[in-house]
């Protein structure tokens, strides 16, 4: 390696700052002789010699480690056992004790007092017992009337009232219940012809029920559950008709294992009806269903079973099997496909008919309606856990099909088409129906329904009907309802259907009926927990469109109230 070597030469180049900066030592030496003027000196450096290093060598030797030498003598290590015991200590623990929140009020009474137009009052009333957890006792009373109709004031007037007590103890295994009730239904057969002067007191029905019921069950679930249920009725509206009715039900199950149980459902009706040309005859209803469900594979869930009734009414035979069968199979986690073929004998009494149509004639003929077979295929459909549709169709064939017409007017009943006659199919009754509906669920916030049902109907070889009266050809439902900051509760509902007819009493003849609009809205303010304040509305579109033939509806009817819990 070189490395250069400099030497110095002073000449008279340098300015005399620059030879101050150089020798400033050499200045200070000779201080004594200093003259008060800096001497011009000039610098040369000239590189003139350079020094040549030979290469060093890197490579460096290893220590090699220090070969081991044995101990002598060896080292040995000898463990022995080392035990300890301590008294036992029982130490004083103080467990963290939380406290008890507080729980919420916990109402055990409600009362909805309320008045609207066409003199409509409205009552409603729970009380029930609280915070017992063996017991429950309570007491539930409504009445809602209306004291002018749509037709000629009081003459179409209505109204309904209902109270009951009821009541269920709990032990450790069984759990009893049993309630009490009575009903007041009244209406008028307002359906006379225009024009017609009559007395509203003339044409006024009532229907008046008592019932009394009870039933025991297991109080727990487990493997095998069970409840045996029995109830008695009696029915008696303002003329002549009486209706007695006794009911045993018994529903069973036993869960074999996680994936298969056994089902045995059975019922018995007693039915005896009374008119003015009526005699009492005793008619039975038996039915018992065994039902086997299981888990085939790949999340496919089968029921298997079928249903065997047994009755006395004339018109049909009466031994009668039916077919039970379901089955449910998850297409994705999200969509369900189900399939039905289901059929029973469906019971008919003066109790059930009167629900359907409050303004039946005297001394219409009973017998139990025979559902050969409905088949539904249905696709059930999640999206997240706030939407959800449901769509299919269904098809079923009945026979004993029931169906309302209106009685032609006479000398001594000038207003005898305001009765309807029940008249039955003596043919195959087949209706098809396609359906589906659309739902969407925020919590208690928003909640939202859709639903649209079309209908086909078709008669076989009838000769009595003719046609299906007063049964709809499509329905529509939707419904909405919303809470705002929990202080305002709205809700709204359309309710639409049409393609009716019904059947002129004098000629025959067929006459369509208006389809129906009906618009419905509430409006509840709650100014706290236990009270608020409410409007209804009914009708708003104010169409009185009729549901049977010469039955119009009220118009637009509005009922503003209060409610209390206590």
């Amino acid at each position: 390696m070189k490395m250069p070597f400099f030497s110095f030469q002073i000449t008279r180049c340098l300015p005399p700052t620059a030879a101050f900066l150089c020798f400033l030592g050499v200045a200070a030496y000779g201080q004594k002789d200093w003259t008060g003027e800096i001497p011009s000196v000039d610098i040369e450096i000239v590189e003139t010699r350079e020094l040549t290093l030979p290469p060093a060598n890197r490579n460096f030797e290893k220590i090699p480690p220090r070969p081991s030498e044995p101990i002598k003598p060896p080292i040995r290590y000898d463990f022995q056992p080392f035990n300890f015991s301590a008294p036992p200590v029982t130490p004083q623990i103080r467990p963290l004790k939380l406290k008890p929140a507080s729980p919420g009020t916990i109402y055990g009474g409600f009362l909805r007092l309320g008045y609207g137009n066409f003199g409509s009052p409205l009552l409603e009333g729970y009380i029930t017992s609280r915070k017992d957890k063996d017991k429950l006792v309570g007491a539930h009373v409504y009445h809602s009337s209306s004291a002018k109709g749509p037709v000629d004031g009081k003459n179409s007037g209505s109204g309904t009232t209902k109270a009951a007590l009821f009541g269920r103890t709990f032990s450790q295994s069984v759990a009893f219940s049993g309630r009490i009730d009575a009903e007041n239904r009244t209406t008028h057969f307002y359906g006379y012809p225009e024009g017609l002067e009559i007395d509203g007191s003339d044409i006024k029905q009532a229907y008046n029920l008592f019932r009394i019921g009870g039933d025991i069950s297991n109080a727990k679930n487990t493997d095998f559950s069970y409840k045996l249920g029995a109830q008695i009725s009696y029915l008696a509206d303002k003329y002549d008709a009486r209706e007695t009715e006794a009911d045993i039900i018994f529903e069973s199950g036993y869960k074999i294992s996680d994936e298969s149980r056994f089902n045995i459902d059975a019922s018995y009706t007693a039915l005896s009806r009374k008119d003015i040309e009526v005699s009492s005859k005793l008619r039975n209803l038996f039915s018992v269903s065994p039902s086997y469900t299981f888990v085939a594979f790949e999340d496919l869930v089968i029921k298997l079973g079928l249903t065997i009734a047994y009755e006395n009414d004339t018109l049909n035979k009466d031994f009668h099997i039916y077919p039970n069968v379901k089955v449910t199979y998850p297409l994705s986690p999200s969509v369900d496909l189900v399939a039905a073929l289901e059929g029973g004998m469906e019971k008919v009494s003066l109790q059930t008919l009167s629900y359907k149509n409050i303004w039946l004639a005297p001394n219409v003929p009973l017998y139990h309606l025979s559902k050969l077979y409905d088949l539904n295929v249905a696709i059930n459909a999640r999206v997240g856990n706030k939407v959800g549709a449901h769509a299919g169709i269904s098809m079923s064939a009945s026979r004993n099909m029931h169906f309302f017409v209106n009685r032609p007017n006479t000398v001594e009943r000038p207003w005898g088409q305001a009765q309807f006659d029940v008249i039955y199919s003596d043919a195959f009754f087949y209706r098809t129906n396609l359906f589906g509906s659309l739902s969407y669920a925020q919590s208690e916030k928003v909640k939202l329904m859709l639903r649209g049902d079309v209908y086909t109907y078709t008669l076989g070889k009838d000769q009595v009907v003719g046609e299906p009266w007063h049964l709809p050809r499509y329905k529509l439902n939707a419904s909405a309802s919303f809470n705002v900051a929990e202080k305002l509760l709205l809700s709204a509902d359309i309710i639409g259907m049409g393609g009716m007819k019904g059947r002129d009493p004098e000629t025959g003849t067929v006459i369509k009926l208006d389809g129906a609009l009906d618009l419905s809205a509430k409006v509840e303010y709650l100014f706290s927990q236990s009270f608020s304040i409410f409007g209804q509305f009914n009708n708003i579109v104010g169409d009185n469109y009729p549901l049977f033939l010469y039955y119009p509806v009220r118009g637009f009817q509005f009922t503003a109230g209060i409610t209390w819990s206590f």
